[in-house]
């Protein structure tokens, strides 16, 4: 036997059969043959031969460009040799005239669809019944599908399954659902393939424990762990079991939620299916336990834990010094190495940040000392929070020190280790020294990037050194660097706040052409201005533009165009907004009414402001004080007196207690009337 394929370019440069033989010691066969034309009777012969697949496509392919005249061709050898060369086999079958081509079963077809690449696999697949006659099962569709899902082509996959389904009417199987779930999981549609998981009774097919398993995973990552929660009891209830992972899954997603007694009665119903919790199970218990702040019982639980690992230790220890339990994290540290867990560079590293954060820069220096004393080579993670915590303490000389250390070891501060200690003094307003460390990221050949620069104009702005933060901005273009959203809304936002309304809108308008989009509290802050400068059209006009650009306005929106509608009388434009806030998704909050209730009052329009007190309760919103004040201060003032005291007892008798306020409009305007009338309730106040 002879296993490796004639070196021929290609079909064409064989003239005759014997030849394609000639690698192959078939000397008794050619002489045999060799009297007569190949038939298709002696063609099957040969390729019942233990040739290679290549040859027999060879021969095959020689055979059909030979003989345009034959009625047929078999094609059991072409079908099989599919695997060796899937894309000739294709190629060849379909060359062959519809008239020459023998009824193909299906089962034939399957290692061929299976072997070609996806989208050569879904155009033999559609081929089936019109070129073919056959009409594809849910073995050809299944076997489509797995080519797209392992390509990772899950739209495609979500396609095929729908036509599968819907239009051709195929009866899937639990593989076709698996696939199609699995498919939805992965496109982050984890709800729709639990709906799809549900439907499958329908079609008569009956989860398995892996499409289980896929769904839950799926449901916890995207978060929804009671729907996963729910699964694994109807799991259950079918009769799969679950393994080590899907419990994990579920747990981890319970303690990210904070519910901690429900992960641990979970873990309980692990061991009593048999199921035993390893260290991924102990460590998500024990971040859900640090981080609700409960280090005491995750120090309980690690005594506990069967088998310990330094990630269990650096959880607890991070945990206690986040709690700000020095001495417990130390504690823990120091048994470490007793219990066969000899501390690791994150250990150390999370014991110096703990010292930092302390301000306790001298501890910290000690643990890297023994650090390395322990022969464990601190890191770039471990220098940087050292430096940091130098930076906030302004130790340059230290600074500089530790830098030179880490170039002689061969490590050196990148453009994010720069970032980090620009944002640490920034943080402490020493602008100065995040310039220099800016000039020193140049000198060490690091370009400053967007970061570096939106840190420190955002301190800039914050600190009311508009000026400089300006400056820097054109300084920043002069580099090459290009701006970003952050870099232009926070200029924009502080020229508003200093009043300079003209700049905020030409930045704006140089923003948009940069192909940035203004946000909503950029929105909110240019409408704020317009409004205070008397612009209430251009606000309404600048909130139209807002929707356009696909930018959602808020509450904060809406109600300062309400207040400065209403301050100018144009309360029916300010009622139509409201409305508008529903279309939007919105709901008008007690600021809005009480803005709206200014507004009808000051047009003396009582009736209608007490209508609209009365609207509050149906629309799930408490009145406060300030909504009566409004009301009791705007009746005063027509010396509706009576209706006055009415909403003074009603704010009583709804719980509300009068403010200074309160009794600064009642007093005067009842202090020449008889006070006899107010009644116990207000006496009693």
């Amino acid at each position: 036997m002879v296993e490796a394929p004639p070196k021929l370019q290609s079909a064409a440069a064989a003239t005759s059969w014997p030849e394609l033989l000639a690698p192959f010691d078939l000397s008794r066969l050619r002489s045999t043959l060799s009297g007569g034309p190949l038939t298709p009777r002696r063609l099957a012969r040969l390729l019942a031969l233990p040739l290679s697949p290549s040859t027999s496509l060879l021969l095959l392919q020689w055979y059909a460009a030979s003989h345009p005249t034959l009625s047929s061709l078999p094609l059991r050898p072409l079908l099989a040799a599919a695997d060796a060369d899937p894309e000739r086999a294709l190629s060849l079958l379909e060359s062959i005239p519809s008239s020459h081509l023998p009824p193909i079963r299906e089962s034939l077809l399957i290692p061929l669809l299976r072997s070609l690449a996806p989208g050569r696999a879904l155009h033999l697949l559609d081929q089936l019944p019109r070129r073919f006659a056959v009409t594809p099962s849910f073995r050809s569709y299944n076997t489509v599908l797995a080519a797209l899902a392992r390509a990772d082509c899950h739209t495609d996959v979500l396609g095929l399954y729908h036509r599968m389904v819907h239009r051709d009417r195929v009866p899937p199987t639990t593989f076709t659902f698996g696939i199609a779930a699995r498919a939805l999981c992965r496109l982050g549609r984890a709800d729709e393939a639990l709906v799809m998981l549900r439907s499958m009774a329908r079609h008569g097919c009956i989860p398995d424990t892996v499409l289980y398993q896929t769904v839950i995973h799926a449901l916890c990552a995207q978060g929804g762990v009671n729907e996963a929660a729910t699964l694994l009891d109807e799991m259950f209830l079918m009769g799969c079991s679950a393994d080590t992972q899907t419990f994990n899954d579920i747990v981890h997603g319970l303690c990210t939620l904070g519910r901690l007694r429900e992960a641990a009665r979970l873990v309980d119903r692990m061991l009593v299916r048999g199921c035993v919790p390893n260290s991924m199970t102990y460590g998500f218990l024990l971040q859900g336990l640090c981080r609700a702040r409960q280090v005491d019982e995750a120090r309980t639980m690690l005594g506990r834990v069967p088998e310990l690992n330094v990630v269990l230790f650096n959880t607890v220890i991070g945990g206690c010094l986040s709690d700000g339990k020095l001495t417990e994290a130390t504690e823990l540290y120091e048994i470490m190495g007793s219990k066969g867990c000899p501390p690791d560079v994150h250990t150390f590293s999370i014991l110096i940040h703990g010292f930092c954060k302390r301000g306790e820069v001298g501890s910290a220096m000690r643990v890297l000392r023994e650090m390395e004393d322990k022969g464990c080579a601190p890191n770039m993670v471990t220098y940087t929070i050292l430096l940091h915590s130098f930076c906030r303490k302004g130790m340059w000389d230290d600074i500089r020190e530790m830098l030179e250390v880490l170039s002689a070891k061969g490590l050196s501060m990148n453009s994010q280790g720069y970032n980090g200690m620009i944002y640490a003094v920034c943080k402490e307003g020493r602008m100065d020294d995040a310039r220099t460390l800016m000039q020193e990221m140049k000198c060490k050949g690091y370009k400053p990037d967007i970061c570096t620069y939106n840190t420190i104009i955002y301190h800039l702005c914050k600190n009311d050194q508009i000026e400089e933060a300006e400056y820097l901005f054109e300084n920043l273009l002069d580099e090459g660097v290009v701006a970003n959203g952050i870099t232009y809304n926070t200029l924009i936002h502080a020229l508003l706040r200093k009043g300079s309304l003209k700049d905020a809108i030409n930045l704006a308008n140089d923003m948009v052409l940069h192909g940035c989009s203004l946000d909503v509290v950029t929105y909110n802050g240019l409408i704020k201005a317009l409004c205070r400068d008397g612009n209430v059209d251009r606000s309404v006009a600048l909130l139209t533009e807002m929707t356009e650009n696909g930018i959602k306005p808020n509450n904060v929106t809406y109600n300062l165009l309400v207040s400065e509608l209403c301050k100018n009388r144009r309360v029916r434009d300010a009622l139509e907004l409201s409305k508008e806030m529903l279309n939007q998704g919105l709901t008008p909050d007690i600021v809005t009414y009480n803005t709206l209730i200014n507004g009808l009052c000051k047009m003396g329009w009582m009736r209608a402001a007490l209508n609209l007190l009365e609207k509050l309760q149906s629309e799930d919103v408490c009145a406060d004080i300030i909504t009566y004040n409004i009301l009791i201060s705007w009746h005063c003032k027509a010396r509706f007196f009576d209706d006055a005291n009415m909403l003074l007892n009603r704010a009583v008798a709804d719980g509300i207690t009068p403010n200074e306020r309160t009794w600064g409009i009642m007093v005067p305007n009842f202090a020449r009337k008889p006070l006899s009338f107010l009644s116990d309730e207000v006496e009693g106040h």
